[in-house]
């Protein structure tokens, strides 16, 4: 299962592995930190369950901050991050494709977008012979592998 955790830092390490030289910033460091640098927003845009699987979209945003601040610098880097950034993400051990590649400069801040369509397994375990979405026994409670039954196995009681 992919999480947002899992996919900024994949794009954090993209961004390490073919711009080195750029360090990137934290939320929280959002003023203050010298140029250049880089600063990875995600975007969730839906995340749609299922029965047994979700379907997660979201946008990742890549923003430059130039030490020139000139459009010649931001250019470069795009052509950078084009690259870097060509087809496709590996996360994890999947690989998402990327979608809507875009890009935008905005007061010679480059931002750098695109789209990550995917789906995710709900995992699921098997309780008294049938397929459940797997939870966390809180065993504290009492409630043990032995003490689950399922809906159908319950019997009403009468008062």
């Amino acid at each position: 299962m992919i999480g947002y955790v899992d996919i900024k830092k994949s794009v954090i390490d993209v961004l390490k592995l073919n711009v080195g030289t750029v360090k990137v910033v934290a939320n929280e460091e959002m003023s203050g930190f010298k140029p250049p640098a880089f600063f990875v927003q995600m975007i969730p845009i839906s995340d749609t369950p299922y029965i047994d699987y979700e379907e997660k979209l979201l946008t990742v945003n890549i923003h430059y901050f130039s030490a020139e601040k000139t459009d010649l610098a931001n250019l470069k880097m795009l052509d950078q991050l084009n690259m870097a950034f060509f087809n496709n993400l590996k996360i994890g051990d999947r690989t998402i494709t990327l979608k809507n590649k875009r890009h935008q400069i905005i007061d010679n801040v480059l931002q750098f977008k695109f789209d990550l369509e995917f789906l995710n397994d709900v995992d699921e375990e098997e309780v008294n012979s049938q397929w459940v979405m797997m939870t966390e026994i809180d065993e504290s409670l009492g409630y043990t592998e032995g003490e689950i039954e399922l809906m159908q196995e319950l019997e009403i009681k009468e008062e």
